[in-house]
């Protein structure tokens, strides 16, 4: 009885945290200063972690799809120029998430 419990109690709370990281996903790209303000003034520090970790995450998957292309695609040890032009991409993509977030965010910390 109490596994059952468990499992209901935690399916539920992935649904929650789901659907609130796709909300304010959605929320940074059409509204971001709206979005920072109302995370910051909840204090749900499991969504702010999320949404702030979105530069972290573009870095991680361009980091997956370089190795993956070295790993199945490569026949000489040589970085090639796709792997190159990937992992450039990447570095590029976590810039560009990071500086728009940091840039809404220290808007919003101008503002108050």
């Amino acid at each position: 009885m109490q596994v059952k419990k468990i499992a209901r109690l935690g399916l539920l709370l992935s649904f929650k945290e789901s659907y609130l990281f796709v909300r304010n996903s959605l929320g940074l790209a059409w509204h971001p200063f709206k979005t920072l303000a109302v995370l910051s003034r909840e204090k749900d520090r499991s969504q702010q972690l999320l949404i702030l970790g979105w530069p972290a995450y573009v870095l991680f998957l361009a980091t997956l799809f370089t190795w993956a292309g070295r790993r199945l695609l490569a026949t000489t040890p040589a970085w090639g120029m796709g792997a190159k032009l990937m992992f450039s991409l990447g570095i590029l993509g976590f810039m560009a998430v990071g500086s728009y977030i940091s840039y809404w965010w220290m808007r919003l910390w101008r503002s108050r």
